[in-house]
């Protein structure tokens, strides 16, 4: 008798999972204006070589909520996935770099 319940549960996690990892259709909501991002993961945990005299840039996304352990120092931090590219091709050189990054420096207060 559960289990169409438990087949309903599971497929509603599996919905929401991927949704929260970027799956899933694009929404109508989004604005015209932003252009879809194509970047090429190149060698994932190393920076991009760029030109002489291009610009090495980092930056962070998906930055989470402080927490108690946080990184390789296990301090409080905030949890983030870390980039690179060349500043003069960013789409074309956009490199993931870490995965767990720690942006210390929060209060869990």
């Amino acid at each position: 008798m559960n289990a169409p319940r438990i087949l309903a549960a599971l497929t509603a996690c599996f919905s929401l999972s991927l949704l929260a990892c970027g799956g899933g259709e694009p929404t109508a909501d989004a604005p015209e204006t932003q252009a879809p991002v194509s970047s090429v993961e190149q060698g994932i945990g190393y920076p991009p070589s760029c030109a002489s005299g291009d610009t090495l840039i980092y930056w962070v996304e998906n930055v989470q909520a402080c927490v108690l352990k946080c990184g390789s120092t296990r301090l409080p931090g905030q949890p983030a996935t870390q980039y690179a590219a060349c500043q003069s091709n960013i789409s074309g050189t956009r490199t993931l770099i870490n995965v767990r990054h720690c942006i210390p420096g929060c209060s869990l207060e």
